[in-house]
């Protein structure tokens, strides 16, 4: 199973350059539901093994799979995980904080007052709990969620700000929003994680 079928051959070859393509069966994640479980699982119910593949290396955190995966878990299927890697956790990792508790909250709000209340609750939760706060964007939205953080954050709040993570043109700073303000970067369509912690 795969989010993307180009990619996923690509990978596969990559990896082992003399599997047969035509000897995969692959099924594409989003039409998962669409599919008979039963069928689905057929292969391992026989004694053979079935994967999960993600574009982003980690499936099921922040990403598609999840349902297959306790769909297996209810049909008492072994689950072995083999991490590949996770731009949520190494921006984590490279941020410098609270890494005792943290939470991953997926996208925020698009409209500029669900926006700005979301980022104040998740703020509260942050100063209350001292828990870090985790944030991913659509790509183009990128600069505008960056300036809306730094205008609603408490000027002592830390937040990171992370692009291109393990690419040439890598960017990880983490800083107080106060010094955000005097900060220019330009994260537009560059695949970025937000985290900030009060």
């Amino acid at each position: 199973m795969v989010e993307n079928e180009k990619k996923a051959r690509r990978f596969i070859k990559f990896i082992d350059p003399k599997k047969k393509q035509n000897t995969l069966n692959i099924k594409i994640i989003s039409k998962i539901r669409d599919l008979n479980f039963n069928d689905l699982f057929e292969p391992c119910e026989s004694g053979n093994h079935i994967g999960l593949l993600s574009d982003s290396g980690c499936p099921g955190i922040a990403d598609p799979g999840s349902d297959v995966v306790l769909s297996a878990h209810l049909r008492n299927i072994e689950i072995k995980p083999i991490i590949g890697p996770s731009s949520i956790i190494m921006a984590m990792m490279s941020s410098g904080l609270n890494g005792q508790s943290f939470s991953f909250n997926g996208y925020l709000p698009i409209k500029e007052k669900q926006l700005t209340d979301k980022i104040r609750f998740y703020e509260r939760k942050s100063k209350i709990e001292n828990q870090t706060q985790i944030f991913i964007e659509t790509p183009y939205r990128n600069n505008k969620l960056l300036s809306k953080l730094i205008k609603t954050l408490s000027p002592k709040s830390m937040l990171c700000v992370a692009s291109n993570i393990n690419l040439q043109n890598q960017l990880i700073i983490t800083k107080e929003v106060f010094l955000w303000k005097k900060t220019k970067i330009d994260i537009n369509k560059q695949p970025t994680i937000f985290i900030f912690n009060c």
